[in-house]
Parts: structure tokens; sequence; C-alpha cells
């Protein structure tokens, strides 16, 4: 694979981040239920809350954009969130290039020991990419009426620190 670095989201990237969702599903599988689409820049903006939320980019070496992704804090781990990468390089490995430099930075941001997200149920490569980095279904615990519709996984810190080493 070639050479990729995670980097900060900037302005110059959010018109590719925005062609990567061009309809209503691929949009709230993304972005959650609750995200607006249609979407113009200022309403993606704020849906995405950027720049409230580490947002961060995964860039091959000219700087082309390659997939996207935030952390935050929730129910004291690193939560992972809108994770995705762009359509032109889905099944090169970019994904958990993606997550496991995502998590490492928001572990050691956050000062956490253990990483989470969600993943949609009808998502299988999602979910088989996150159980190969250690990510486990665990019960949520508080009521949400999206939660018929994903799992929320949790995934030790350790997980990911052991995988970069291992990588490098």
């Amino acid at each position: 694979m070639e050479s990729v670095r995670l980097g900060p989201l900037q302005q110059r990237h959010l018109p590719t981040l925005m062609s990567w969702l061009p309809d209503r599903q691929q949009c709230q599988q993304w972005g959650g239920p609750n995200f607006r689409f249609p979407f113009d820049q200022a309403s993606f903006l704020k849906d995405c809350r950027w720049p409230e939320l580490p947002s961060y980019v995964l860039q091959d070496c000219e700087g082309g954009m390659l997939a996207f992704g935030q952390y935050y804090l929730h129910l004291g781990r690193c939560h992972l969130g809108r994770l995705i990468v762009s359509p032109n390089h889905r099944g090169a490995g970019l994904g958990g290039t993606l997550v496991t430099q995502l998590a490492k930075i928001g572990i050691r941001d956050l000062g956490v020991t253990e990483c989470s997200l969600f993943v949609l149920r009808t998502n299988l490569a999602a979910r088989g990419l996150y159980e190969k980095l250690g990510f486990v279904e665990v019960a949520y615990p508080e009521h949400r009426e999206w939660l018929d519709l994903c799992d929320f996984m949790v995934a030790p810190a350790e997980d990911f620190q052991r995988e970069q080493i291992t990588k490098q």
C-alpha cells in the first residue's frame, strides 16, 4: 500500500468529503439519522460538528483525500464516528489504517483505555473490519430509538497500540 498519513481536516477537503455522500441513504448511514440531506456546506458543517469535534483525513503522499473520521469522548471512551473511505479506494485496506491511526490519536488525546463505535447491522464489511481490529459487541447502556439498526462495539486501547507496533 502507498504511503498514507492522517492529518486534520481542512476547509479545502470539504467538497471532496461531501461528494462521497451522494444520496440520503449513504448520508444517513454515515452521519446518523439526524444528518440533513440534501445538504449545503453550512448544514453539512453544522451536522458533522466540525471544527467542534477532532476531524481527520487520511491522505496519500500527494495530499489526495482517501478517508475521513472523527472521535470524541463518549461514555468514558474514545468514540469513533463518521468513518468513511473514498468510494474510489474501498477494499484497499484503508479502513483499517484510518481506524487504527484515529484510535491511537484519540486514545492519547483523551487519556482513555478503550475505543467505541456504532456499526449498522447491515454493514457487514465494516463489522468484519472492526472485529478484525479487536472490537466486540457490547450492550449499549442507554436507550436510543435508532439502536435497533446498529450495534455498539468496544475495543481496548492496547489493540491499537499493538497494531501500530506490528505494522512498523
